[in-house]
This record gives C-alpha cells, sequence and structure tokens, in this order.
C-alpha cells in the first residue's frame, strides 16, 4: 500500500512538473502518459513484504506444487540464515513453524477428514485465488 501511495504521489509530481516545463499540448499528452506509465508499475510491482518466508510459506500444503513451494521457503529461510541476515532463535523460530505444517495437517472441522481441495475463485489453474474444500464432507 505504501508503494502505492508514493507511486501516486510521484505521477503528480511529474505530471505537474511536465505541465510548467512543456508546451500545452504536449505536455498534457506527455503527463498522461508518463501518469499512467508510473501508476501502472507501482501496481505491479507492489507487495506486502515480498520477500517475508511467511508470505511465501504456503498452509497446509495439498499438493504436489505446494509442497514444493514451501521446500523452496525453507530453502530460503536457511539461505537468510548462512548469509547472516536472520539470526539464530528467528531461524529456528521459523523452521520450527514449517515442522509443525508438516507433521500436524489440518483436519476438517465437520468429518475430520484430512483430505482437502482448492477450489479457485478464478477460472485459470495457475491462479492463488481461492479456498479448501474438504474431499469428504465438501465444507470449507
Amino acid at each position: 500500500m505504501k508503494t502505492i501511495i508514493s507511486g501516486i504521489v510521484l505521477a503528480i509530481v511529474v505530471f505537474f512538473g511536465l505541465q510548467t516545463v512543456v508546451p500545452f499540448p504536449y505536455g498534457l499528452i506527455l503527463g498522461i502518459v508518463f501518469v499512467g506509465l508510473i501508476i501502472w508499475y507501482t501496481k505491479k510491482h507492489s507487495s506486502s513484504n515480498k520477500d517475508s518466508i511467511l508470505n511465501y510459506r504456503r498452509v497446509d500444503p495439498i499438493s504436489e506444487k505446494e509442497k514444493k513451494q514451501n521446500d523452496e521457503a525453507l530453502r530460503i529461510l536457511e539461505k537468510k540464515y548462512i548469509e547472516e541476515k536472520i539470526s539464530k532463535e528467528e531461524y529456528l523460530k521459523r523452521k520450527k513453524e514449517f515442522e509443525d505444517i508438516e507433521y500436524n495437517p489440518r483436519k476438517c472441522n465437520v468429518c475430520g477428514s484430512k483430505e482437502f481441495e482448492f477450489v479457485s475463485d478464478v477460472d485459470s489453474e495457475s491462479s492463488d485465488m481461492g479456498y479448501y474444500r474438504c474431499k469428504k464432507c465438501g465444507t470449507q
């Protein structure tokens, strides 16, 4: 959110800067083009703590793709510890979170089943937007 706000402020400054320097029709056109490019770029590249391990990790990995993603997140965590970007306590705490998820999977509140399937809110298969549904009873 902070990135989008700073992008909008930058776009406004660039727009008015071009209006004062470049003659009327060209300054307006260039200003609109630059504002559009700046806002598009900030929306595309904004993310809350994009490099955070916990944002990358999938809770209750079900599919093979999600398990591979968790393995990659654990590898990144180990790399940050080796490069001394995080302390040993932080590394052990986050590693324990990964182990808890792997060995204590989620259970359905209704039937107690451990088998879930991911239901996408969007029509495409590659979307991360959606929810998990119990394969046995169908509850979320």
